[in-house]
């Protein structure tokens, strides 16, 4: 209540007895509580709740429902509504069979397991990864095969680096990934994805900051990113291609990691598993940084450019969530507004994303 009233400007008193006594509230104090709870006003005059995700908060040591900024709170209400929507209509509820639960003690060795497999089911190769341009190529890539599995994976820019991601399932609706594209590179959004894909696979629902491990699940799903992103054979192919020199130097890292295509954190994790590095050195490496998002992997260092808008929405909203909306405008169930009062997808992008005529 006392976070509320701070966040609003309306006073905890004052909340307190439009909870409590049936106080009435000002139509513009209203609107401000709803913009930080991230719900529509209509929320707080219906007699029955309205179905709401519970969003664990992973960066924690005991995983609850927690507190986030409003920014991740309108990513998550976002979410919130597209899968509502979608969940209503009978829309990108099926997943892939491979896709189900997985049981866990959290292990190591079982998150490495079970990167193994799944890194043999994406079907992408060390070849391929040393051959990739940028980690943009392996990004696409991977979010390509993902979604190919009934996962939504959507972009949002939540102003604040409090989440790298997160995974939610609405009940009777679609599983979909958010990926923060708040200061954060495309290296680090894959790390991301490889992590909250791991949270999908046993179903760990939640908030999550890949760089904040208190928690077993979360240590978990780190592992299975990292060996998923950078197994063994990626990893020594690499350091003898390019001639690695065995140094925990800042600028050898950034250039490193770069030409694998995924976070620094991630690679010097798994050059200290793989023998290159020893865990003094990662502490040394880690304590440069106090706790924030490498310098290299907070963003792409791109120049300024023409930019396709239509390219730009596509990476917003990913392949499987434009298909579901093109289906249900194509099939009547939804408008070209109704898509729009959804997703903010203004019409004229519609209809080039749908191919409508």
């Amino acid at each position: 209540m006392t976070t509320l009233a701070s966040r609003s400007g309306v006073s905890s008193a004052d909340l307190r007895r439009a909870v409590e006594v049936d106080g009435e509230l000002s139509d513009k104090e209203i609107e401000s509580i709803a913009a930080q709870l991230a719900v529509p006003t209509e929320a707080f005059f219906i007699d029955e709740s309205p179905p709401l995700l519970q969003t664990i908060d992973f960066r924690t040591a005991n995983p609850h429902v927690g507190k986030f900024e409003q920014g991740t709170l309108s990513a998550i209400a976002f979410v919130e509504r597209i899968s509502g929507a979608l969940a209503s209509l009978n829309l990108g509820t099926n997943i892939a069979s491979s896709l189900a639960q997985i049981e866990s003690s959290y292990t190591d060795a079982e998150a490495i397991k079970l990167a193994e497999l799944w890194r043999e089911r994406w079907g992408f190769t060390s070849d391929d990864q040393l051959d990739a341009i940028n980690a943009n190529a392996i990004y696409v890539n991977l979010r390509e095969f993902i979604e190919g599995l009934g996962v939504i994976v959507i972009h949002r820019s939540f102003g604040t680096d409090e989440a790298a991601g997160i995974y939610t399932h609405f009940a009777g609706g679609p599983h979909a990934i958010t990926i923060n594209a708040t200061g954060s590179s495309k290296a680090r959004k894959l790390f991301t994805l490889a992590h909250e894909f791991c949270h999908v696979l046993i179903r760990a629902e939640g908030a999550s900051n890949p760089s904040i491990l208190t928690n077993r699940v979360e240590k978990f799903c780190n592992k299975f990113a990292a060996y998923f992103l950078a197994p063994d054979t990626v990893i020594n192919r690499a350091i003898n291609i390019y001639q690695y020199p065995r140094s925990a130097d800042h600028d050898v890292i950034r250039r490193f990691a770069a030409r694998l295509g995924i976070s620094q954190e991630a690679l010097v994790r798994r050059l200290v598993e793989v023998g290159s590095l020893t865990a003094d050195d990662y502490a040394k490496w880690r304590s440069k940084f106090n706790g924030v998002t490498p310098p290299g992997d907070t963003t792409d260092n791109q120049n300024g450019g023409n930019v396709d808008p239509l390219q730009t929405k596509r990476t917003i909203y990913g392949s499987l969530l434009l298909s579901l909306l093109g289906q249900a405008r194509a099939q009547g169930q939804l408008d070209d507004l109704d898509i729009y009062r959804l997703s903010g997808l203004k019409r004229k992008y519609q209809d080039q994303l749908f191919k409508i005529e």
